[in-house]
């Protein structure tokens, strides 16, 4: 029992080691404060874009609350109004009230509530496969209909969907409007070329095949079209050496004269098998790429109905 719990206690602090080596990987206390501390520089300088920078890249390696809002300040003075009221949002919910900064950033969510611009986006007409996105964020379904905090300036809304072309829509929001956008699909891409190029090859690779086989019986057909009618002159020769003048035979001749007289119809029709098996078979062969001209044609008459299929080549 005790070595199965130190087994178990063993493994629990193995994984945990792991963990707490892979956070303590992530983090970096000490660049975090450096870039903090130069992020707090460029801020007083009023230079908010370069201070922004520093302080997401020391929020990455040493998250803390102080600076997410240091990154509120400078967000809301670059003009990014709704980033900075989700910065401060953030604030409020992981600091109490005895925090100082709990009271600074209740004052400044509320300052910028009313002048945040809003965006209603309207697709309720979309495709299910149509995906939206307003720059790299993708809005989902959910999203339609709702006015969504956004920050001011021009935005692009992007609708894509299999079979169209990108739909794009241009926005400018400014501050405390609701911007509403109803969404449609792009130009249908025009496919029929490539379905009928599509379509010409697979009529073309059926055509073709069609062709081989019939090659292959009129091939088959001559072969044995040639092969009985030389049995046939055999069993001729048998007749001319067996038979007199007046067609009187000995057995030889006689089962000679039967074995011709089953051998010629079949050499016959061995030739003109051969002959029309060549002749459409090269047809499909050599005939240039077109549309198939058959059909399947429903018919009903007064006895029934079916099917009747009609091809012209």
């Amino acid at each position: 029992m005790r070595a199965r719990f130190r087994f178990a206690l063993a493994a629990w602090l193995t994984v945990a080691g792991a963990a707490v080596g892979a956070s303590a990987q992530v983090r970096d206390p000490a660049a975090g404060e450096a870039l903090f501390t130069e992020g707090r520089a460029a801020a007083k300088a009023g230079n908010y874009k370069l201070a922004c920078e520093k302080f997401y890249e020391s929020q990455r390696l040493d998250p803390a609350i102080g600076t997410v809002f240091n990154i509120a300040d400078c967000e809301e003075r670059l003009g990014h109004l709704a980033t900075a009221w989700t910065k401060y949002r953030e604030v409020l919910q992981k600091v109490g009230p005895e925090d100082a900064r709990h009271a600074i950033a209740k004052k400044q969510s509320e300052a910028l509530k009313p002048r945040l611009p809003k965006l209603l986006v309207l697709g309720d007409q979309l495709p299910e496969s149509a995906t939206v996105k307003r720059g790299l964020v993708e809005l989902g379904r959910a999203s339609f209909g709702t006015a969504l905090p956004v920050d001011p300036g021009d935005h692009e809304i992007v609708v894509s969907n299999p079979g169209h072309e990108d739909a794009r829509f241009r926005v400018e929001l400014k501050e405390g409007e609701t911007t509403e956008v109803t969404l449609r699909l792009g130009k249908q891409v025009d496919s029929g070329p490539a379905e009928q190029d599509s379509s010409a090859a697979v009529t073309r690779g059926s055509d073709r095949t069609l062709g081989w086989i019939l090659a292959g019986v009129g091939v088959a057909g001559l072969a044995v079209g040639g092969i009985t009618g030389l049995m046939v002159l055999g069993e001729k020769s048998i007749v001319d050496e067996n038979c007199d003048a007046d067609k009187r035979c000995n057995q030889t001749g006689l089962d000679a004269v039967d074995s011709g007289q089953t051998l010629a119809p079949i050499s016959t029709t061995g030739f003109i098998i051969g002959v029309l098996g060549l002749g459409v078979g090269g047809y499909f062969l050599l005939k240039p790429a077109e549309k198939p001209k058959h059909a399947l044609v429903p018919s009903i008459g007064p006895r029934g109905g079916g099917l009747h299929f009609s091809a012209t080549f």
